[in-house]
């Protein structure tokens, strides 16, 4: 519960706080471990606390198109010591760039704590204009056509993409060994 607070507190400082720049400096070089994970983590812990995969407001009203998404992406994946609810085993901090449909260049930040088996891991998908799409792994494997896959669950979003909820599955390599991954694939998307 303190790293949870300690987290929250930077994330107000950070967000709402600080004036000047310099304080935010200040802030960010004296925790920055705590900072990088609570910046990374944090849109992610509302699904964690309230995973609400109900319908929204404008889904009643029937507004939504769903359409084909595809992505292609790649990046690193490494390890820090955990904080907030996984102190005492480490966190994974998936992070890349690529292109989506529908979202132009694209930033990736997945993570999930080391201590569940299967882990939950969160993401969000950063459009190159700064929408989101908040995402959940559902499941993961190999096919004996694709190879590796990874199935995601769409929960929300931000921007153009509040409320959209949809699925994809990318197949590709994940190396933990050397620390990096590549994914493409596809499925759909309501917003």
């Amino acid at each position: 519960m303190k790293n949870n607070t300690r987290i929250s507190i930077l994330l107000i400082l950070l967000l709402f706080g600080c004036q000047d720049g310099n304080q935010i400096e200040e802030i960010k070089s004296s925790n920055q471990d705590e900072v990088n994970a609570a910046l990374i983590f944090a849109p992610l812990l509302s699904y964690k606390a309230n995973p609400d995969l109900s319908f929204t407001s404008h889904e009643r009203r029937g507004d939504l198109v769903e359409r084909p998404i595809k992505f292609s992406s790649e990046g690193t994946i490494y390890y820090i010591d955990g904080t907030g609810d996984c102190t005492g085993y480490y966190q994974a901090v998936i992070e890349g760039t690529g292109k989506g449909s529908h979202m132009g260049n694209i930033i990736v930040e997945l993570g999930y704590c080391t201590d569940a088996d299967p882990p939950m891991v969160l993401g969000t998908v950063t459009a190159s204009n700064g929408d989101q799409i908040f995402v959940v792994m559902t499941g993961a494997g190999e096919d004996p056509v694709n190879g590796h896959y990874q199935n995601y669950f769409i929960y929300d979003g931000n921007g153009r993409f509040a409320g959209a909820k949809g699925s994809y599955t990318l197949y590709g390599v994940v190396d933990y060994v050397n620390g990096v991954w590549f994914h493409e694939g596809g499925g759909v998307i309501s917003y």
